[in-house]
């Protein structure tokens, strides 16, 4: 049997730490999505998703591109024992860039109550990652809306 797929919902009434940008959260069993906007433009987003057990996050951004992370939860420190509170997820090294073909799969099918133009905007970003560069930190902009 297939697994089922869950959807991104969107989280609303969200904390906006910046004035000059708007935030959304969207969020599912296995994924998180925050895009930022500046003038209802997206201007940058982070997908954060589970591979393999592992929590791993892509970010793309209008000035500094791409990056892609490993998500440290804080639970596998040395001694945890020792500690009362769990440390705060911290993003760690690059994720494996050989899991881009599911995670861009696995972002169309779970956006599919997300709106079409953001969708695709977030695809296309994800479609170019490796075609870039072999570095992890790559600027693009090609988006009409974002010249």
């Amino acid at each position: 049997m297939k697994a089922r797929t869950i959807m991104l919902h969107e989280i609303s009434h969200i904390r906006q730490s910046d004035r000059s940008l708007v935030k959304r959260w969207f969020t599912s069993r296995d994924m998180d999505l925050f895009v930022w906007f500046r003038r209802k433009m997206p201007v940058g987003f982070q997908l954060s998703f589970n591979i393999h057990g592992e929590k791993q996050a892509i970010s793309w951004d209008l000035q500094r591109g791409f990056h892609l992370y490993r998500v440290n939860s804080g639970e596998t420190r040395p001694f945890q024992y020792l500690y009362r509170y769990q440390t705060t997820p911290l993003l760690t090294g690059a994720c494996n860039q050989d899991d881009l073909v599911s995670i861009r799969r696995n972002f169309l099918v779970a956006s599919e109550n997300i709106e079409v133009g953001l969708t695709d905007f977030i695809y296309a970003r994800l479609m170019e990652y490796p075609s870039l560069s072999s570095k992890p930190h790559v600027s693009h902009i090609d988006h009409p809306a974002l010249r």
